[in-house]
């Protein structure tokens, strides 16, 4: 997709995507297609859709055609709307069938995809899948799919510029979605999807016109979407008052309804978390080849108020580096296997967020939100502090460490503080592996070791803890032997 594509259209077209996904088995009777429905079809887009220019052809054509609704939908179509961007698709004709259900819902399907195409001022590129489908079942009443899936067999993404080629291709793809509803109306949702045999390529020369040749191969990734309490029906209301007023001034005299639902989506209860995990994976380039087992990477976010919070977690184990890469003595101290998990607290997304909406003016040709008006919004994200990291119980191994460690740092009045415990088993081998670094590196490090050593409280089987403590005066204390003061 070109990558000045304007954000708002993006966000439209990629919505009325969704609405239009593919069918699933019929539990309800199937209502015959007419051309009474067709025209109400014709109407729904039309209010969710950017309106085609003047003398364009119109971006989506409905037919009946027994039980099912025909709607296709032209890139080239799009032309016209991204003209300024310098950006534009070749012409696909992607098609879309459509059955009505006497229940009021809707059944949807895609039985292929065409090749996509498409350039900008700076790049090209194409999109190609085989064998591609797509299916949902999608409930008016909620404007989300109940459920869904899709597959393709294989796929390859090539983009181009004057010094630089890229590629990915992969295999076997298939996907699916659920949806819970609850009593309010909000939705729950999970999708999942896996990629089998992903391959990347990039050859040529960067912006300072050194040469990159780069490939690499994942066996399999899995890719995972989760959403609770989100007000899906609020969402669509809210796409479709934008839509029907998409110049800014038009906007700004419907701009308290336009608050209102903004709202009513932000409410506490939202909570989002998306997942990656990439298996077998292995990276050519010059400096030979990098292997890893397993990543994994796991992101989520929730609105739940002065309880509201960021969570992280990292995973990987069976890194391989080139031989000869690192020095000799450093290779037994590079992790092999790390998963490390942190959350952020002492936040609120949802204040921070109704301070956004209720100073937000889109009267005049200024930003929405002042500067003035942002600092207003940083003050609300941070009024359930005193901010804080907490660390969950995290691990680190390399062929000459076994560590773990899990703690807690807070930010409060400018100072950060905080308690930190690290527990370390065959301390031994990490002063071996230092003994064969370079002289200065040894020279700056043992010294520290030995002194790490000495403060340590060791356990019954040997292993080493370090209860780690800073306080607000920046004294240091380790197990509770005072240490001084950390510098400014």
């Amino acid at each position: 997709m070109p990558a000045s594509l304007s954000r708002r259209r993006i966000v439209r077209l990629s919505l009325a995507a969704a609405i239009v996904l593919g069918a699933v088995p019929a539990l309800a009777g199937d209502k015959p297609a007419t051309p009474e429905g067709a025209q109400q079809l014709k109407s729904f887009f039309a209010g969710i859709l950017p309106a085609a220019a003047a003398g364009a052809p119109s971006l989506i054509a409905v037919t009946p055609e027994g039980a099912d609704y025909l709607v296709t939908f032209d890139l080239s179509a799009v032309n016209n709307l991204i003209k300024a961007t310098g950006s534009s698709y070749d012409p696909a004709t992607i098609a879309y069938k459509l059955v009505e259900q006497d229940d009021g819902k809707w059944r949807v399907r895609l039985d292929s995809l065409p090749k996509i195409g498409f350039r900008t001022r700076e790049s090209s590129g194409e999109l190609e899948i085989d064998d591609y489908h797509q299916s949902a079942l999608i409930d008016p009443a909620i404007a989300f799919f109940l459920n869904g899936s899709a597959s393709a067999a294989k796929g390859l993404l090539k983009l181009s510029t004057p010094k630089l080629e890229e590629t990915v291709d992969f295999g076997a793809v298939s996907a699916n979605a659920a949806t819970a509803v609850s009593d309010g109306g909000a939705v729950s949702a999970i999708a999942k999807e896996e990629i089998a045999d992903i391959g990347i390529s990039a050859k040529g020369f960067d912006e300072n016109n050194a040469p990159v040749n780069v490939t690499g191969r994942t066996e399999t990734a899995l890719v995972s979407l989760g959403i609770e309490g989100f007000k899906s029906r609020k969402a669509f209301d809210l796409w479709s008052l934008v839509a029907a007023h998409p110049e800014r001034a038009d906007l700004a005299e419907h701009e308290e309804e336009l608050k209102g639902l903004l709202k009513e989506i932000s409410a506490p209860g939202l909570k989002v978390v998306e997942g990656i995990e990439m298996r077998k994976t292995v990276v050519t380039s010059a400096i030979g080849a990098v292997a890893l087992g397993d990543i994994q990477y796991e992101l989520g976010a929730a609105s739940l108020g002065p309880q509201s919070s960021f969570n992280v977690r990292v995973a990987a184990d069976g890194l391989s580096l080139p031989v000869g890469l690192a020095p000799p003595g450093a290779a037994d101290l590079i992790p092999s296997k790390i998963d490390v998990a942190a959350t952020l607290k002492g936040i609120d997304i949802t204040a921070a967020a109704n301070e956004a909406i209720a100073v937000m003016s889109l009267k005049g040709d200024g930003p929405p939100i002042s500067n003035e008006d942002s600092a207003k919004v940083s003050a609300a994200f941070l009024g359930a502090g005193p901010l804080r990291i907490e660390i969950a119980p995290s691990h680190i191994v390399a062929p000459a460490i076994d560590a773990d460690f899990a703690g807690q740092m807070g930010y409060a009045l400018g100072k950060i503080s905080g308690a930190l415990t690290i527990h370390m088993r065959g301390f031994e081998k990490a002063m071996v592996a230092i003994k064969g670094l370079a002289p200065d590196v040894q020279e700056k490090a043992l010294p520290a070791l030995a002194m790490a050593k000495g403060l340590a409280k060791t356990e019954g089987d040997g292993s080493l803890t370090w209860v780690v403590e800073l306080g607000q005066d920046r004294s240091i204390k380790v197990n509770g032997i005072p240490l001084g003061k950390a510098p400014d």
